[in-house]
């Protein structure tokens, strides 16, 4: 038998090599994985000779110089007791429930992570703010604290075990290590549970936090608050609370990043003339823009440092501020004079006659230009 080939490794593979190999194996052909598969069973049990040989420096001397038939006038009979929790750790959690192998020595287990949501306005976002945040977590039992025993009484040595938390079986002539069933690894078992929290050692209950929101913080952000989540179980570590910001609509402002844009309204004359107008601040207040005559439709004027706070620096975006040209619909009669009496102005500059003009021709590209 090729110990060797059946880890697929080389004869000169080191320790970690022979160990990675035997894992990787041991994953694939393992009977909980193959249930009724009798050839998966066949090779789960040369995965674990031959590891049980080359993991072995001194019987690993012995195969590599007398082969097999050495091994057996050495009085080695195949498979001896491997403790696969050392081996696998908690790998074998993901693949089996957690019900074997994983669990031994983890008396206490970290809380769960939890995550909730809260809505604030663009000021909020700008100044940072404290909001209370109802919500309801798993808390250590208020009743027996946490050991989910009732008061008064205790734990009891699991008879299964006998407290080591773990059992021996045999399957042929291997010899297994596993979890203990009942105790699932405590080596204690409860004999009289908490009413309360009925055994679990935690309780929902419904509590109120006040978050803090620091300035600048985006749509959609996720706040991490420490041991705010699940309590632990047995002495764990809490888990902790991640806490989604979403900002509302603002009915003046557009945010792109640190930037805020604001789109403010002129009229023909304010755009062709030029004007001084005030533009509305997020911290409150206004501050005036000078809009130089011909301005276009669409023209973008930057304002400095009037955005938002760039989280986590002493800095801020800029206010963007896109002009918008509005043409009225309707005029006055005196209004539309003025308007007529530019049109022919306009038709003798550019050398046309208006009046050969299409009627409203030049009036209506006037207005589109603009």
């Amino acid at each position: 038998m090729d110990y060797y080939r059946i880890l697929g490794i080389p004869r000169n593979a080191t320790e970690a090599e022979i160990k990675s190999a035997f894992r990787k194996l041991a994953l694939k052909y393992h009977p909980d994985r193959n249930p009724g598969n009798k050839e998966a069973e066949i090779k789960f049990k040369e995965v674990n000779e031959a590891y049980a040989v080359l993991s072995k420096p001194d019987k690993r001397r012995i195969y590599d110089q007398y082969g097999y038939e050495g091994l057996r006038n050495g009085g080695f009979s195949g498979f001896e007791d491997i403790d696969l929790g050392d081996i696998f750790g908690d790998i074998f959690d993901n693949f089996f429930g957690g019900s074997v192998w994983g669990e031994r020595r983890r008396k206490s287990r970290r809380g769960g992570d939890l995550k909730e949501s809260v809505e604030i306005t663009l000021e909020d976002a700008f100044h940072g703010v404290k909001i209370p945040l109802k919500f309801s977590r798993a808390q250590t039992c208020s009743v027996c604290g946490g050991s989910g025993a009732r008061p008064g009484s205790g734990r009891n040595t699991c008879p299964t075990c006998r407290g080591s938390g773990r059992v021996q079986y045999s399957q042929g002539f291997f010899s297994f290590s596993q979890t203990c069933p009942d105790c699932r690894g405590e080596g204690e078992v409860i004999s009289s549970p908490c009413k309360q929290c009925r055994g679990g050692g935690r309780e929902k209950k419904e509590v109120v936090l006040n978050i803090k929101i620091p300035p600048g913080v985006d749509n959609d952000s996720l706040l991490r608050v420490s041991g705010a989540g699940d309590a632990g179980i047995k002495g764990g570590r809490n888990g902790d609370l991640y806490v989604q910001v979403r900002i509302k609509h603002h009915p003046h402002f557009e945010r792109e990043d640190a930037d805020l844009v604001y789109v403010s309204s002129l009229n023909v004359a304010q755009a062709t003339l030029g004007a001084e107008i005030k533009i509305p601040l997020i911290e409150g207040g206004k501050t005036v823009l000078s809009i130089p005559a011909g301005t276009q439709h669409g023209s973008v004027f930057r304002l400095p440092h009037k955005g938002m706070p760039v989280a986590g620096q002493k800095k801020r975006g800029d206010m963007l501020v896109r002009v918008r040209v509005e043409i009225p619909r309707k005029l006055s009669g005196r209004e539309r004079q003025i308007f007529m009496d530019l049109l022919a102005l306009w038709g003798k500059d550019n050398g046309d006659a208006p009046e050969k003009k299409k009627k409203g021709g030049l009036f209506r590209k006037v207005f589109t230009l603009l």
